[in-house]
């Protein structure tokens, strides 16, 4: 978990202070950690949605890679406003990720988060018991994005949760999903996605066996 001692992750006047000032930022892996794994899951005409956008330079990275119909969204208006005036080559949209209201339903191909989904756990006490608020954020957040993904589409998360904290609240979802691990020393997750079909619960057996909350 984020250390929330000092700062409030899951405050939006936190992120709006925060942006005023910083330009960029990268938080977990870096690009070329993950590249490998999240080029070859993408096409160059996908309609991609980065949620949780922040200041990373992802988005950056993989328009400079080809994927040119990438839009962003954050639900901090400092930061929209400021990279919407000097990035018009993208799409931004200020919104929440929770409920993804200004998203129409099943419109992007791919919609790809970076542990933007950390943060609405910044202030729980324990990975292995949310509270209930903490659930009900992660839930309406994994709904919202299955949503808006057309039939087929594909939801990357990059991660440093590891997933028997992860999986049990994915299933809840119809999509099929793969983890993979990467990274030297500390270790990561690749998290993919594939909406319409049922979770391959034998597949998952091993992230299972933790008891769901």
């Amino acid at each position: 978990m984020f250390d929330s001692s000092e700062n409030d992750y899951t405050s939006v006047e936190y992120w709006d202070s925060r942006f005023k000032e910083e330009e960029a930022y990268e938080w977990i892996a870096d690009y070329k950690q993950f590249s490998e794994l999240i080029v070859k899951e993408l096409k160059q005409n996908d309609r991609i949605l980065h949620v949780g956008c922040g200041n990373s330079q992802l988005s950056f990275q993989l328009y400079s890679t080809g994927f040119k119909n990438i839009t962003n969204l954050d639900y901090s208006t400092v930061l929209i406003e400021k990279l919407s005036e000097s990035n018009t080559e993208m799409k931004w949209i200020c919104d929440d990720m929770r409920s993804l209201e200004k998203v129409e339903s099943e419109s992007f191909d791919v919609v790809i988060e970076k542990a933007t989904i950390e943060s609405l756990l910044a202030n729980e006490k324990s990975v292995w018991t949310f509270s209930e608020s903490a659930q009900s954020d992660l839930r309406s957040t994994l709904a919202s994005i299955h949503r808006v993904l057309k039939p087929g589409g594909t939801f990357i998360s990059i991660s440093f949760t590891p997933p028997y904290f992860r999986v049990n609240y994915l299933i809840e979802q119809k999509w099929n999903i793969e983890v993979k691990e990467f990274g030297e020393g500390f270790h990561f997750y690749f998290y993919k996605m594939i909406k319409g079909s049922e979770p391959n619960l034998e597949e998952l057996e091993n992230y299972l066996r933790v008891n769901r909350n």
